[in-house]
Parts: C-alpha cells; sequence; structure tokens
C-alpha cells in the first residue's frame, strides 16, 4: 500500500480565496500543495482532537470491520463516534469502504499529516 499524506495549508480566508482563484486560472500547484486548508489552528485542533486522533490512531493500527467495532476499541457511543468520522469524511481523512454483509467500515486515506502556515517565505 503506498503512504499517502495529507498536506494541511493554515492562512487567512483571504489568502485561501488568493490561492484558490490562482489555481482555478491554471497557476502552478506544488507537489505539496495543501489538500486541505483550514483559517487557523484553533480550527485545525477542533478537527484533530483528542477523540479523533484517538478514532485515527486506531484506524491506522487495527483496521476495524465496522463503526461498531471501532466505537468499542474507542469506548465511545457508536453515534458520536459516527459524528466524528463525519467530521473527518468532510476534511477527506477517512472514507467508507464497502464492507461484507452491507457493512461500510471506515478507513485512514492517509498515513501521514503535514501542516504549513501560508504565505511562506521561500529561501
Amino acid at each position: 500500500m503506498m503512504r499517502r499524506t495529507l498536506h494541511i495549508g493554515i492562512a487567512s480566508p483571504q489568502y485561501v480565496h488568493q490561492r484558490m482563484r490562482e489555481i482555478a486560472k491554471g497557476g502552478p500547484k506544488g507537489p505539496n500543495e495543501p489538500r486541505v486548508w483550514f483559517t487557523s489552528y484553533e480550527a485545525l485542533a477542533r478537527v484533530f482532537s483528542r477523540q479523533n486522533i484517538m478514532l485515527i490512531e486506531i484506524l491506522r493500527e487495527f483496521e476495524p470491520e465496522s463503526v461498531t467495532e471501532l466505537a468499542n476499541k474507542v469506548g465511545r457511543e457508536k453515534t458520536n463516534v459516527l459524528r466524528s468520522l463525519k467530521t473527518l469524511k468532510e476534511f477527506d481523512i477517512v472514507e467508507f469502504q464497502e464492507g461484507e454483509g452491507g457493512r461500510k467500515p471506515p478507513r485512514l486515506k492517509y498515513h501521514a499529516f503535514q501542516s504549513t502556515f501560508y504565505p511562506r517565505k521561500v529561501a
């Protein structure tokens, strides 16, 4: 399995808007161009909360076969785990695969996460 890194950008809303316009006009995209943007470290921290990090770690290590199994491993209610997984899916961190018996086990899309604050000075 290929190891993938999710590149995360942290920048002002104005910078993000400007960057998206540049890309839409055909501007160059670097190999580490952020796929997900946050407008503050606080916003990033809400998605990468302690509980969500625990889910990411369990998904990475055990690859549970169902949301119920994941909820049991982290000691949380299934509905709360589903809510967290929905947030992680919105930010392209997890996906749901087709499994046996109609199950859709959650899977990590990335093995590593790298955040960068923009704009950054280029040396």
